[in-house]
């Protein structure tokens, strides 16, 4: 099966089931307690050292990473700068204000990124109050979802980090889709990951795990940070399961998603070629492109029957939306040609 709905391919619980034995087969897993210790702390001892960070703590979430990232590095002040399109502005329910009492400042306002005049300007607004206030954390999250995968350019995210560090500003990195994101930037994640105190990647958006995310920064503010994520309710009792899938897949990932890459250009170039189809980029974008018809029909009827078509032959579609479907670009493309995937989903749009 293909799915573009996902930074990862749809796995179905046997697949997951025989993923885990295989990862157990191949490797001594060893079990947790409460996420302490065993395939975890090996997880997590790969992941610090992938990131450049001196220690690394499983969290069951990314909301809870992001969270306990900005608790731990709030020191100057209750103010955070984030983007407004982030996930920690927008998904998050206002965790951030409503449980820790923080005051989180959107900028760049529909827009992938913010700029350093912008968080000057933030800095100077914060002290200019009655009551002095201040400014804690810098977070910046690239690639971003809700602006279609685009990324955050990396030259203003220097001047960012550089000027916070200036400012005694800590910085966190919400990189839940950092390890897509560097193989079309071409940014390693180590270099990413150095220029913040603390960064974010998620497990299950390309690890082939459930669920799970990892925090990464230095060990003087995470060594004991596990206190709180159980504080949180995020201790899980036996959280092997997650690490031990994670593990088995960390040395394969960078090789199969370039390779799924590879395949993703040729279909683009296929379908463009159609004239039934029409593919576009995301401008700084990653892993997601659009795909319309070439007419720019927005029948519903016509879409539904585009997309039960393809679902026939394997191909799993994102909803449409005013006509448009953002495709991700995952490994479940590995051991597809191109060249009957274009053809499977010219003769759906025709047949439609």
């Amino acid at each position: 099966m293909v799915s573009f709905r996902y930074d990862a391919p749809e796995y179905t619980p046997d697949e997951v089931s025989q993923a885990l034995a295989s990862a157990i087969e191949r490797r001594k897993v060893l079990p947790d307690s409460y996420s302490l210790g065993g395939a975890v702390l090996e997880l997590e001892s790969a992941m610090a050292a992938m990131l450049g960070k001196e220690r690394a703590v499983f969290m069951p979430t990314g909301t809870l990473a992001n969270h306990l990232a900005i608790r731990a590095l709030a020191v100057k002040g209750r103010r955070i700068l984030v983007q407004e399109r982030s996930h920690i502005y927008q998904d998050m329910g206002d965790a951030l204000s409503t449980i820790s009492g923080f005051n989180l400042i959107p900028l760049g306002h529909h827009r992938a990124h913010f700029t350093l005049e912008e968080a000057h300007g933030a800095l100077a607004d914060a002290a200019q109050t009655k009551v002095k206030t201040g400014i804690g954390v810098l977070s910046v999250e690239t690639p971003v979802r809700r602006c279609d995968g685009a990324v955050f350019d990396f030259r203003e995210m220097t001047r960012l980090t550089c000027w916070a560090r200036e400012n005694g500003i800590g910085t966190h990195l919400d990189g839940a889709r950092l390890f897509i994101g560097s193989h079309y930037t071409k940014v390693s994640v180590r270099d990413y990951a150095s220029l913040f105190d603390t960064v974010y990647v998620s497990l299950y958006k390309y690890f082939g795990t459930p669920s799970g995310a990892i925090l990464a920064g230095p060990a003087s503010l995470l060594d004991g940070i596990y206190h709180e994520r159980r504080m949180f309710g995020g201790g899980l009792n036996q959280a092997w399961i997650f690490a031990g899938l994670a593990l088995d897949a960390l040395h394969r990932f960078d090789e199969e998603f370039a390779e799924a890459i590879l395949l993703s250009e040729a279909l683009v170039e296929g379908l463009s070629k159609s004239g039934v189809l029409s593919v576009a980029r995301v401008p700084n974008g990653s892993n997601v492109f659009v795909l319309t018809f070439a007419d720019g029909t927005r029948d519903p009827g016509r879409h539904a029957r585009f997309v039960q078509r393809l679902r026939t032959k394997q191909i799993i579609m994102p909803e449409s939306v005013s006509g448009k479907y953002l495709l991700k670009v995952n490994t479940s493309l590995l051991g597809n040609k191109p060249s009957k995937l274009a053809s499977d989903m010219l003769s759906a749009a025709i047949e439609a």
